[in-house]
């Protein structure tokens, strides 16, 4: 029994003398990459302000089907017992790169936490939404119904489901049922929604609740021309055939503005007054705990005061962090702070904000942070025979094959899968539609929160794709 004890304190992370710690923060595709990639390297702890992972690229079901939800998540403690990974429940307040320090509130404590490290990922995420007034808007201005309200600002502030604490399993649950109650009694009477936004998550929502309340009226408003304006021209078409099939109503070079200060009235464009309107714009990181001067320009409500748009978090192409200083633009917390994810904006680059960037950037920044580790002793380990030789030099993230691959649902049983994009916007090969497509982009949701929860097919498969 003692023998099995001391096995037991032995794997704890904390518990390993002469191993480095790097500490995560934010628990998403590239937090639970970094966390696999170094668990066996480094005593590495994961900081999460809620309690579960979520697959977001396929979150839009589980508002119009909450049981999908059942398909969509990892809970944090039980992954990081598999991955030999510390798990600390609560919100990052602030970074002291000099001290190596991070102060959490734990949601478990009365008292903030500090944390110390010798290295640190940032990976807290992004949200959708735009800052805009609107009478019968599905969120509040501060709130994304996307994502669930976790930061503790958000949650004093909230006026839409202040009564759902969505740091916890159950709250983010029963937010999905409060959504599914809004939706039936709206298809009862046969009201009008107006989605602001034609990108993935406008067009994706716009034909799940058409599929499942084919009695909503469904009108998706559009700034620029085009829905998923940054896809190639077939899967453009592709999308707009289909929901104009389905009788999803479109309106393009649409001035989001005026919708919000009621300056244009939809019934301009034959569209009754929206009983409801969700938000599907405007992307802005997630990043309370940092600095202004390692974030890039933002955009402000004067209203508020807080941030619209923008404010991600700025990286170099080795992942790193930089801030601006008297000496000018330096990386930060001497080049051991570093960002992967929708979070951050890569210098010189334009990457997507989805799963696979992500992931890359995490690979990039964990090879980094063992490449430090192996120059400050030449002795360190790093797994397999030419580890070494690979750690000499600092690796920078490229455009890969990996980056212009997109897969886009239009109901349960109809989906676009792209190939080949690039930067460019408008570029790729519309490669599969249909029933296939749908079919292959489950498959791409199973087996990626299959390796989420440390199954070991779901690492296999993404071992293989990495």
């Amino acid at each position: 029994m003692a023998k099995s004890v001391r096995q037991h304190h032995s794997i704890m992370p904390t518990e390993r003398p002469g191993f480095s710690t790097v500490v995560v923060i934010g628990g998403g595709f590239a937090g639970l990459a970094a966390c696999r990639t170094l668990r066996k390297k480094f005593n590495v702890i994961l900081v999460d302000a809620k309690e579960y992972f979520e697959y977001y690229p396929g979150i839009l079901r589980a508002y119009v089907h909450p049981i999908e939800h059942r398909k969509l998540y990892a809970m944090y403690q039980q992954v990081c017992d598999k991955m030999e990974v510390r798990f600390i429940w609560g919100e990052a307040k602030s970074v002291d790169p000099d001290k190596k320090t991070v102060l959490v509130n734990p949601i478990s404590r009365h008292k903030d936490k500090v944390i110390n490290f010798h290295y640190l990922i940032v990976c807290s995420g992004s949200q959708y939404g735009l800052y805009m007034n609107y009478d019968n808007r599905a969120s509040s201005a501060a709130e994304c119904l996307w994502y669930p309200s976790f930061l503790e600002k958000t949650i004093k502030t909230s006026t839409a489901w202040e009564d759902m604490d969505e740091r916890f399993l159950a709250g983010r649950r029963a937010h999905f049922e409060y959504e599914l109650e809004v939706l039936k009694k709206m298809a009862t009477e046969e009201s009008t929604i107006v989605i602001v936004g034609a990108g993935f998550v406008g067009i994706e929502f716009a034909t799940e609740v058409k599929y499942y309340f084919p009695g909503i009226e469904v009108v998706v408003v559009e700034a620029r021309d085009a829905c998923v304006a940054v896809m190639p021209p077939r899967c453009r078409q592709y999308c707009q055939r289909y929901m104009d099939k389905a009788g999803i109503k479109t309106i393009y070079k649409f001035n989001y503005k005026s919708l919000s200060e009621h300056k244009t009235s939809l019934a301009e464009y034959g569209v009754a007054e929206p009983a409801r309107v969700y938000m599907a714009v405007g992307v802005r990181s997630i990043n309370q705990f940092l600095p202004k001067e390692c974030l890039d320009a933002m955009k402000y409500d004067e209203g508020t005061g807080d941030c619209t748009r923008g404010g991600f978090i700025v990286a170099n192409k080795k992942c790193q962090i930089m801030v601006q200083s008297a000496e000018g633009e330096k990386p930060w917390g001497n080049g051991l702070v570093f960002a992967a994810g929708n979070c951050c904006q890569i210098q010189g680059m334009r990457l997507p904000k989805n799963s696979f960037p992500g992931e890359d950037m995490a690979s990039i920044a964990c090879h980094n942070i063992m490449h430090f580790e192996k120059r400050k002793n030449s002795k360190w380990k790093a797994g397999g025979c030419f580890a070494g030789c690979r750690l000499k030099k600092m690796k920078e993230i490229h455009w890969n094959w990996g980056m212009g691959l997109c897969a886009t649902s239009l109901g349960p049983h109809d989906a676009t899968f792209v190939v080949g994009s690039t930067e460019a916007s408008g570029s790729g090969y519309q490669v599969l539609t249909g029933c296939l497509s749908a079919q292959q982009k489950e498959f791409i949701r199973w087996s990626k929160v299959n390796q989420c929860r440390m199954g070991w097919l779901g690492n296999l498969i993404w071992g293989c794709v990495h």
